[in-house]
């Protein structure tokens, strides 16, 4: 499953035309690879050694002799294959001419990449006579993917061939279809359904979309869904979408994100996985320069998804689905109008004149389009822009009234705070004297109070005192007469113990 080319670039010699569409698209590149590895190799050398002018007809030189010896080997086996195709019909013809004028959107690795890890291989006529003796030996192949038809009638020369013998030696083995947009997708899916019989499949059926070129993703998309209905119907599974990463983007997307995906991206290390926006993938086609022991030249390889295995791709019907004949899922999936053509190959030149003018006038009518919208929407933030503005100027103008008015108010709260404050100072300080005034009449009082209380107590102590003096006098003169009484009593007790008289000296006689 090489990817096929797009639109717009660099067309091969004629003589290739009578090629199969998948050996000149693989000669295409392989010359064009060649040819800029040449070129990159020369100009390294140069480099070293002379000068940018010198190093420029060498590389040309040799691009042109490589090319000129590839188109002599391709042409060569082109002649040898010439009696082994089979009949292509006029329409296929037409799509071969087609695809020649174009270059491949997905980068050719110039040496295999990591190939030890591959889980599987595709193969085709392109890989001539398969060994598939020596290529059981390979325990890294798990699976085989084997191109069965193209179009409404092409057939792979070495499917049968392939097919019987892979499954032979015990490969786990399935079929793919190369979708193009050059026939009726019904007689492409008859093509296939009769050619890779549901009793020889060992895995989930393929559907190879790679092509869109003058018609539109919707086109496609609308296509591809009639044939993967189709096959579902006969099959009795989905089928498995096989393309490469930026066509997954571009034309699919996640109108086929319940499919199981098989995305084609080459890179030079494992880590550098697919990625289709969010889409999850099970197969993941790494390189198509891997070298497999029984095959002769080059060869697709590819592996599982971390988390997926043989498990996910084995063909086993849904036993809730009934698998219809070819004319009942056709009958079943017939084509309904909708707003857009499926592919199907122009009748006429002058269909097809008649179909690019109006392509081109649809392109020009979406151009103008488009820049009327553009002008509308410019207008459109123009006049958001000056609303805002507006709006941005009328906000700051009325953020400035606000202000002010809350700088006066302010004003006049600080005004009103600075008088009361002035006003409660006052009052303050009145009141500071007022109480100063009493403590001092209190003091002045107590002061007089104090030296009224002194001076009475001056004079009680000195009645006192007086009183005392006045005592002491009296006790003075009554103890003088008290001593004068005695010495009269003791004189008389003398004078009676004289004359013999017994005297009671307690007597109150004897004084």
């Amino acid at each position: 499953m090489a990817l096929m080319p797009v639109e717009g670039i660099a067309a091969p010699q004629q003589n290739d035309i009578t090629k199969p569409t998948r050996e000149r698209v693989k000669s295409s590149d392989k010359k064009q690879t060649e040819a800029k590895n040449n070129k990159d190799n020369n100009n390294k050398t140069d480099a070293a050694n002379k000068n940018a002018k010198s190093a420029a007809p060498a590389a040309a030189a040799a691009t042109k002799k490589d090319n000129k010896q590839n188109q002599n080997n391709q042409a060569s086996k082109s002649a040898d294959k010439k009696d082994v195709q089979p009949a292509v019909k006029q329409d296929d013809k037409k799509e071969d001419n087609a695809s020649a004028n174009a270059q491949p959107a997905e980068t050719k690795s110039k040496e295999p990449v990591f190939d030890k890890n591959y889980n599987g291989i595709d193969v085709s006529k392109h890989q001539g006579t398969i060994n598939w003796d020596v290529v059981r030996k390979d325990n890294k192949i798990q699976y085989v993917y084997i191109k069965a038809t193209e179009g409404s009638d092409l057939v792979d020369e070495r499917y049968k061939q392939n097919l019987q013998k892979a499954r032979k030696l015990g490969f786990k083995v399935g079929s793919y279809h190369y979708l193009t947009n050059k026939s009726s997708v019904v007689n492409q899916f008859k093509n296939f359904a009769s050619t890779a019989t549901r009793e020889d499949q060992d895995l989930i059926p393929v559907i190879d979309v790679e092509v869109c070129k003058q018609w539109t993703a919707q086109q496609l998309r609308d296509s591809l869904k009639v044939f993967a209905n189709m096959v579902e119907d006969y099959y009795g599974c989905k089928p498995i979408i096989y393309t490469y990463e930026n066509f997954f983007r571009n034309n699919l997307g996640k109108a086929f994100a319940d499919y199981p995906i098989f995305i084609a991206k080459y890179s030079r290390t494992s880590s550098e996985l697919p990625n289709i926006n969010g889409v999850k993938w099970i197969l993941w086609q790494y390189s198509d320069n891997g070298r497999v022991n029984g095959i002769t030249g080059r060869v697709d390889l590819s592996r599982f998804n971390k988390g997926h295995s043989i498990n996910d791709i084995l063909y086993r019907p849904t036993k809730s689905k009934l698998k219809f004949s070819v004319k009942e899922a056709v009958d079943r999936n017939k084509p309904k109008p909708t707003t857009v053509t499926l592919m199907e190959q122009p009748k006429s030149k002058e269909e097809q004149a008649q179909a690019e003018k109006q392509r081109e006038e649809a392109e020009k009518k979406a151009v103008k389009q488009k820049r009327a919208e553009e002008r509308k929407k410019k207008l459109a933030e123009e006049e958001n822009r000056a609303k805002a503005e507006k709006e941005k100027a009328e906000k700051a103008k009325a953020d400035r009234a606000k202000a002010n008015r809350e700088k006066a108010e302010k004003a006049k709260a600080d005004k009103a705070k600075a008088e009361k404050e002035k006003a409660d100072k006052v009052k303050a300080d009145k009141a500071k004297a007022e109480k100063a005034k009493a403590e001092k009449a209190k003091a002045e009082a107590e002061a007089k109070a104090k030296r009224k209380a002194e001076a009475q107590k001056a004079r009680a102590e000195k009645a006192k005192q007086e009183a005392a003096k006045k005592s002491n006098k009296t006790n003075k003169s009554a103890s003088i007469t008290s001593k004068l009484n005695q010495t009269q009593r003791n004189d008389s007790i003398r004078a009676a113990q004289q004359k013999g008289r017994k005297i009671n000296k307690s007597s109150a006689d004897n004084d």
